[in-house]
């Protein structure tokens, strides 16, 4: 597999990000398929799902001031643990956010979410396991665009790290 082009798609702020933190990432572009998930890009990429990390908004379901949401990021090939995470946020109801209030709070469209460069300040969660990961494949603020990072450059958004994974998944 082999990097796209060495310049940043106009479309993709994480990688710019990425670089002005010194982190120099190669990055891979596919044809987006909606609702594809994690699934059709590792395959269209040639990557194991496993180091595909999803970007996920969760909040508890009100609006305004009232309003909780976290950012977990999460294997690929897992799901998050609702209780886990509720246990982990310190929020009793958490669910998926609505692709309207995703976008409201990251500032990027579902299947091009990723945690640098959010529109809000969001407490970001993130997998223990992926800790043991020496490359992260993550969306990189575009859909169709994924940014290979080092594990260490998640420390940006300082995740707090822990086992979020929803047993049998």
């Amino acid at each position: 597999m082999t990097p796209v082009s060495s310049t940043c798609p106009d479309q993709a702020p994480a990688l710019e990000i990425l670089r002005r933190a010194g982190f120099d990432v190669p990055f891979f572009s596919y044809d987006y398929l909606l609702h594809g998930g994690t699934r059709d890009a590792a395959a269209k990429l040639g990557i194991d799902e496993h180091c595909i990390v999803k970007s996920l908004v969760f909040d508890n379901g009100k609006q305004g001031a009232e309003l909780q949401a976290v950012m977990v990021l999460m294997h690929g090939d897992k799901r998050v643990s609702m209780h886990k995470l509720q246990r982990a946020a310190g929020i009793k109801r958490l669910m998926p956010s609505s692709p309207e209030t995703a976008l409201a709070l990251t500032g990027y469209r579902p299947g091009g979410i990723c945690p640098f460069g959010l529109k809000t300040n969001l407490p970001v969660f993130m997998q223990e396991t992926l800790t043991t990961l020496p490359i992260l494949y993550i969306n990189a603020g575009q859909r169709g665009v994924v940014a290979a990072i080092p594990q260490e450059s998640l420390q940006l958004v300082r995740p707090v790290a822990a086992d979020l994974v929803s047993e049998g998944a």
